[in-house]
């Protein structure tokens, strides 16, 4: 690195991104590098992103921490000359990897920038899931890595994608928590993915809408967010100092706010430069790479199961099983819990710490139990369970209640209608520990 370049490379960082980096970016341990000008020539004559897109900046091909440092641009791996996201602030689909040890270069910054986060969070988009089956929007081309002909290690897709199984990625993501290493996630898919890894719902902001939440459906492209999650987004936003966004487009929508905010106070685009920034992960390009600290192209799973060993963490990957405390079950009542609630779904101070307590509600969840919507654009709805998990055939982390309502997704046709909606058994767990805000819904008495 030229003195030059890196001394306005330093001059641009916080005091504690400094700190981080000051072991696994020191020239004794940089990666191979490549000159500029022999860019174009290198993967043995093949594309890659500077001879394929003009004007593609150092940092928006390795993130802040790249520039001045010689690193080979990222490999073009599919071309696809269509926007990513139509209608939105898109790149083009175009598919990049970085070599092998460019990742690992990388992969060193990213374990030594979680090491050193006091609240780090995960944003994920439809990217994380592509892997288990569930297809997204941005993938293009036919030959895609992520979804089309290229994708040789993707699950096919069987029955409905509510009983689609977690990715590695979701696994290494739970298992971080577990850690301390990652304090929140920000889902913007509707998979429940996250919970079936066994990540806690307490602990994550299904900020665009669930398959598996009545009070909380699937949000319109050009619908509102519910407000109470965009309080809280924007709660953690102002807590988060490093956030990991991981298979996202970031295309302009209103939560990518936490990927833009944290990665401007880490930089020189604020004066108070706090924090370590954003680090985006994904195989295509987005309108943000350019704020990254760290920017890396690689498909999801390759750079978490590195992660995972970096970070050497224990990865479990048999999926959720609910504990559920003895004493929050009613005797002989395999779908009714007491639960640390009030009647209208807000927390009670009273904790269930021995079986002589008396409870503060019965929950009753058993098939017929009439209940009502918290929250949401269906608040105040009254349904009716119609099937529990003990009445389904599946595995145990794709088990869920079945309750029907009114159509709860804002638009045209709510509050009309029945229709069927999913209920994860892991609110059962989240609701007996008393880490809920609210209960998403209620028995009618």
């Amino acid at each position: 690195m030229s003195n030059s370049v890196k001394s306005n490379y330093e001059e641009s960082l916080s005091p504690q991104l400094h700190m981080a980096l000051a072991d696994v970016l020191s020239d004794d341990t940089k990666p191979p590098t490549i000159s500029v000008n022999d860019a174009i020539k290198s993967f043995s004559g093949g594309k890659t992103m500077i001879s394929v897109e003009e004007g593609a900046s150092e940092s928006a091909m390795h993130g802040i921490v790249g520039v001045g440092r010689g690193w080979e641009p990222p490999r073009l791996i599919t071309f696809c000359d269509e926007d990513a996201r139509p209608g939105y602030n898109s790149m083009k689909a175009h598919e990049y990897q970085d070599s092998a040890a460019i990742l690992e270069a990388k992969v060193n910054v990213l374990a030594a920038l979680i090491h050193h986060a006091r609240h780090c969070t995960a944003y994920t988009g439809a990217g994380i899931s592509t892997a288990s089956g569930i297809n997204d929007y941005a993938s293009k081309a036919k030959q895609s890595i992520a979804t089309g002909s290229g994708a040789l290690d993707r699950k096919k897709s069987k029955g409905s994608r509510l009983d689609t199984s977690p990715t590695y990625s979701h696994f290494v993501l739970a298992s971080m928590h577990r850690a301390g290493l990652l304090s929140h996630w920000v889902q913007q898919n509707h998979d429940g993915l996250p919970q079936k890894a066994g990540y806690p719902q307490s602990e994550l902001n299904e900020i665009h809408g669930s398959w598996f939440d009545p009070s909380n459906p699937v949000v319109p492209m050009s619908g509102s967010l519910r407000e109470d999650l965009l309080e809280r987004l924007h709660h953690e936003r102002n807590k988060t100092d490093l956030c990991l966004a991981i298979g996202t487009s970031l295309c302009g929508m209103n939560a990518d706010s936490i990927v833009e905010v944290t990665a401007k106070n880490a930089l020189f685009l604020r004066r108070r430069k706090v924090g370590l920034g954003s680090v985006i992960i994904g195989i295509q390009r987005t309108a943000m790479d350019n704020l990254a600290t760290l920017r890396i192209f690689a498909k999801i799973d390759d750079v978490m199961a590195l992660l995972a060993q970096k970070l050497s963490l224990d990865v479990p990957t048999l999926g959720y099983v609910p504990s559920i405390p003895r004493n929050c079950i009613v005797d002989g009542q395999h779908n009714i819990f007491r639960v640390p609630y009030l009647p209208n779904g807000a927390p009670s101070q009273q904790r269930l710490r021995s079986q002589t307590e008396k409870p503060v509600i019965n929950w009753d969840l058993s098939v017929g139990a009439r209940v009502k919507l918290t929250a949401g654009p269906g608040k105040g709805f009254e349904g009716e369970i119609i099937s529990t998990p003990d009445t389904e055939v599946s595995l145990e982390m794709n088990k869920s209640y079945s309750v029907r309502f009114p159509c709860t997704r804002e638009g045209e046709n709510l509050g009309k209608g029945l229709k069927v909606y999913r209920f994860g058994i892991w609110w059962i767990e989240a609701a007996c520990n008393g880490s809920l805000t609210l209960l998403p819904l209620v028995n009618v008495k």
